[in-house]
């Protein structure tokens, strides 16, 4: 009897074992399957250059297909750009103006595709953990980029992100405050 109580216990032991990575998986895996139709959000983000620090900030939507359409709305200057970003490219119309702030991860991310690069993590790339942080729930993305690897945390409350950092390097290049979030 007694070995047989063990070995119940064991396998209960082992089994519950696999559940803690399941469940913290959970809340990223519904959300990757809530954005099937989409979402909209303001993003505010910040391209680290060195010790140079570009800031600005854009309402983005994504649709069913993965395709970001974006609309600058600060700084001033540059308000009213708006793209568009697809896997494998984009297109920047103004007026003629160009939207440059320079290129991150050695010459292979463009600052203005932060959000882009956020939302195809949500939606498609592989995600390497995920669980609790303080109050937060944190879940690790990694994305292959022209060959690079990419990796993007983000932060959420209620189910919903509200922070994005995109690392290239062990080191961070982008950071992404997420606010108005919605689903389509």
């Amino acid at each position: 009897m007694r070995r047989f109580s063990a070995a119940i216990l064991l396998l209960l032991f082992l089994l519950s074992g696999c559940t803690p990575q399941e469940t913290a998986l959970s809340p990223a895996i519904e959300f990757r399957a809530a954005l099937a139709n989409g979402c909209r959000f303001h993003a505010q983000v910040s391209a680290v250059f060195g010790e140079t620090v570009a800031s600005f900030a854009m309402d983005c939507e994504t649709d069913s297909d993965g395709v970001l359409r974006l609309t600058v709305t600060e700084p001033e200057t540059l308000s009213g750009i708006t793209a568009t970003v697809k896997n494998g490219g984009g297109t920047i119309t103004y007026d003629g103006m160009a939207l440059e702030f320079g290129l991150l991860a050695n010459g292979n991310v463009i600052p203005a595709a932060a959000p882009a690069i956020a939302a195809d993590c949500w939606s498609r790339a592989y995600i390497a953990s995920a669980g609790q942080e303080d109050a937060l729930y944190r879940v690790t993305y990694e994305k292959d980029f022209d060959e690079k690897r990419l990796v993007t945390d983000t932060w959420f409350e209620n189910g919903v992100p509200i922070c994005a950092e995109v690392c290239y390097n062990g080191q961070r290049i982008l950071k992404i405050l997420i606010s108005s979030f919605t689903l389509n």
